[in-house]
């Protein structure tokens, strides 16, 4: 195996020097003036095209401590090397217990990127006021979408920058952050969960164990996410539902998160050739775009049956926005919709983990929803303080993403280090969250933490309360947070009005660029009024 190893390394040594000269300056240059970013700091314009700049950038950070950087593969060597790639969520809690508060890790090409371990640090990277706060795009998806202008106008709300991402962000958004449509929404939501109950009781087995959970929590993550959307009932939840595209979405939507994956931790080989991991990716970004853009044309052919015209308005209000290229309009609803298939699915299995541990805790949630019928309002949905407790609790153990991406927008002092403008740096929340420095037996699922006597309160849960941001921060907040809270919370309530819930077996988390638990993921539903 060694040897093997040592082989595979060599060949690929040699064939980065025979292409360094040629290939490797210029594609990193480029990929720089792609990075066109310009940062104010002061009076001083910082431009990424400038090397004097870069090259000071690189100094700054070259007394930070990090793993071993080899020619042409930086730190990404020890991703084919000491760890799995499903595991390197985990690698980020090894670098912390190694390197201290501060780690470097870099590019084949050199550059540095920082990973940040401490609060304070992390609290002023994510607080500094900015007008246009800068996150690294997400590479292999911003080269693919300039490859296809026939469907894409830009690199999509996510990976944008600046005023083209400020402009994204206000014409795609408005709906999804909007108070009134959410609440237009909510009898329509309890409905689906209505639903959502119906098919665990149809398919659990004789001992009430739902097999691969997973499987129909996404299908209830995509009912919402499209009637939300496209302000209609697609009939996902139905007890003899059967669709070939589904199935086909739902895994292709986990195959692409995977194969982003794989390309910002592999060797960097796709940005110079079209290697397996680009093709499959391309292939796969086809099919999702492919299978939604269907559904979005059926609904534009149809008459929209929803139940409220404030629902329907988010469709038509996207699709009409002359502000907007039809290219971003369609894009735009692509992705949220495909955003919304995967982390209702992660979030439910890492919560059931975790309330299973002491039945006090689902009868607590129980208690806050008893006496409502069979709709639940918003009201309801306020005053559940203990339930949003446990939910926060459990983001703060098991969040989807494990760390939030910033480039530097001023030179900062973090850890007695001097970054400059410009610099990459993570913000490893999750590792933080783990940290006894940062909350109490900071390993266990303690929900009573983010309790005020009665009432749930964000900032109680001690001096690690501000690291909990499984929506990210600032202007760069998920559209989405507002919708997925009263829907994660409603899901919560009517299942636990109608079951006691038991994760059957351990839980293991695997990376797939968010963090997933490890399938199958099996769950036992007991009706409470058999208990």
């Amino acid at each position: 195996m060694w040897t093997v190893t040592l082989i595979l390394y060599t060949i690929t040594l040699v064939f980065f020097i025979l292409l360094y000269k040629k290939y490797v300056k210029k594609l990193f240059n480029e990929l720089i003036k792609n990075f066109n970013i310009k940062l104010r700091n002061g009076e001083k314009d910082v431009n990424f095209n400038d090397h004097k700049y870069i090259e000071e950038n690189l100094k700054d950070v070259s007394d930070i401590c990090g793993p071993r950087s080899v020619p042409f593969l930086g730190t990404t060597w020890i991703y084919f090397w000491k760890y799995k790639m499903t595991k390197i969520h985990e690698v980020y809690k090894d670098l912390h217990e190694t390197y201290g508060p501060i780690v470097v890790e870099r590019t084949g090409s050199g550059f540095p990127i920082v990973s940040l371990y401490d609060r304070d640090d992390i609290d002023k990277v994510l607080r500094y006021p900015s007008k246009y706060p800068f996150r690294p795009p997400t590479e292999i998806i911003a080269f693919y979408r300039k490859s296809r202008p026939d469907r894409y106008a830009s690199v999509g709300l996510p990976n944008a920058q600046g005023q083209e991402w400020e402009h994204l962000r206000s014409n795609l958004t408005g709906g999804l952050t909007n108070r009134k449509t959410l609440l237009a929404f909510l009898p329509t939501l309890n409905i689906i969960c209505d639903d959502f109950i119906e098919l665990i009781r149809h398919k659990r087995d004789m001992n009430g164990v739902i097999e691969n959970f997973q499987d129909i929590a996404n299908l209830m993550g995509l009912e919402t996410v499209c009637c939300l959307m496209l302000g209609r009932r697609i009939g996902y939840l139905s007890k003899d539902f059967k669709d070939e595209r589904f199935m086909a979405l739902a895994t292709a939507v986990k195959r692409l998160f995977i194969l982003q994956r794989d390309a910002y931790f592999g060797n960097g080989l796709w940005k110079y050739i079209p290697t397996t991991t680009y093709k499959e990716f391309a292939k796969t970004e086809d099919i999702i775009y492919n299978i939604i853009s269907e559904i979005v044309n059926e609904t534009r052919n149809e008459n929209l049956d929803c139940q409220t015209d404030d629902i329907k308005n988010i469709f038509l209000d996207i699709l009409k926005n002359q502000d907007l290229d039809i290219r971003d309009r369609i894009a735009g609803i692509i992705d949220f919709i495909a955003a919304g298939i995967e982390t209702l699915a992660h979030t439910l299995s890492f919560f059931f983990y975790f309330i299973t541990q002491n039945d006090s805790f689902q009868n607590q949630i129980y208690d806050e929803f008893s006496y409502c019928g069979s709709e639940i309002d918003i009201e309801a949905l306020t005053n559940a303080h203990f339930t949003k407790a446990c939910i926060h609790e459990s983001y703060r153990l098991c969040p989807t993403a494990f760390c939030i991406a910033r480039i530097l927008e001023d030179d900062f002092i973090l850890s007695d280090y001097k970054l400059k403008a410009g610099t990459f740096v993570l913000c490893q929340t999750a590792v933080a969250c783990q940290d006894d420095q940062n909350f109490k037996n900071a390993k266990q699922f303690i929900p009573q933490r983010w309790m005020d006597g009665n009432k749930f309160n964000v900032n109680k849960g001690g001096v690690g309360a501000n690291l909990v941001l499984p929506f990210g921060i600032g202007k760069r907040t998920c559209p989405g947070k507002k919708y997925i809270e009263i829907e994660l919370n409603l899901v919560i309530a009517k299942l636990l009005k109608e079951f006691k819930v038991e994760f059957v077996g351990e839980l293991e988390t695997v990376f797939e660029f968010l963090i997933a638990p490890k399938t199958p993921v099996n769950v036992r539903f007991t009706d409470r009024e058999t208990i």
